[in-house]
């Protein structure tokens, strides 16, 4: 049987995202792989309490780096940068490393062929046995670029184990959002799970996200987290979900020992009743992840 991705994403942050894609990986009986994509705030492990077994340093794309001893300050380099990311200091080039996006124009107009270019360590990729299965997982260092690129990187790993050890099922927690790390975590995924909740911003969050699996090509289903907390919005949402012909996958309500559960660091499996082993039904039905 080939290997199966499942991502769950939403709109914006705060969902109840990252505990139901916890909760879906403690019901799923498939042998799986896990991953946590959110590499800006990764918080999957806090349920999860991995066992580290492995961690490597994420490079990501290379800088310019300019050879102080050989630089003759002409500043041809300052003039052609376009993300105002080297300066003449002192007569010589200097690199600001964070707003350097590596795209080597630098280093084809400097007369004194004095710039170059260099790693710089921007977070780590990890990994770490669970009771649930290994979780691939990353920290992005404050202010580092490349989460696309960390995203990618972390999903390669994950399914180079999975078809290591024989896993049918890829479980991600992916970002908020609709940004590139999102767009990492989607593409190539066989079904998403976007994660709404009935609030005010909630429905132009849903579409967007609705709106970026389908220019990505991945099927997906919604999941309206809270359903309870207004009955109203909950019928708005759905509306919505059944006029653009968007499975509604199921409803997961509010409550306060679900909470208190995910604040303990444990997964709420047991309050979240019949309505969990039924999401990850309608889920592996809808995405067909049994074929």
């Amino acid at each position: 049987m080939s290997i199966r991705e499942v991502v769950l994403i939403s709109g914006k942050g705060g969902t109840g995202k990252t505990t139901l894609t916890a909760s879906l990986a403690a019901v799923a009986e498939e042998r799986k792989i896990l991953a946590d994509a959110d590499v800006d705030a990764p918080n999957l492990a806090l349920l999860l309490h991995p066992a580290e077994t492995h961690r490597e340093p994420f490079s990501g794309m290379s800088i310019a780096d300019a050879d102080r001893e050989r630089c003759s300050g002409c500043g041809i380099c300052e003039s052609a940068c376009r993300y105002d990311a080297i300066h003449v200091r002192d007569g010589k080039a200097v690199v600001d490393e964070g707003f350097c996006e590596g795209c080597r124009v630098c280093l084809f107009v400097c007369p004194e062929q004095c710039i170059s270019q260099k790693k710089i360590e921007r977070g780590t990729i990890r990994r770490g046995e669970t009771a649930l299965g290994p979780l691939w997982h990353a920290r992005l260092n404050p202010g580092g670029e490349n989460t696309g690129l960390m995203v990618a990187l972390l999903r390669k790993e994950a399914r180079k184990e999975a078809k290591r050890i024989g896993a049918t099922l890829i479980i991600t927690d992916g970002p908020p959002g609709i940004g590139c790390p999102v767009t990492s975590s989607v593409t190539g995924a066989d079904f998403a799970v976007i994660v709404s909740e009935p609030s005010r911003s909630a429905l132009s969050d849903l579409r967007r996200a609705a709106e970026l699996c389908g220019i990505l090509a991945v099927p997906f289903g919604i999941v309206i987290n809270r359903w309870n907390l207004s009955e109203e919005l909950t019928e708005t949402l759905k509306k919505t979900c059944g006029e653009q012909g968007w499975p509604l996958l199921g409803t997961v309500p509010f409550d306060e020992r679900i909470a208190e559960a995910v604040g303990a660091g444990r997964i709420p499996v047991p309050e979240m009743g019949d309505a969990l082993p039924a999401l990850w039904g309608s889920i592996r039905k809808t995405g067909r992840l049994g074929q």
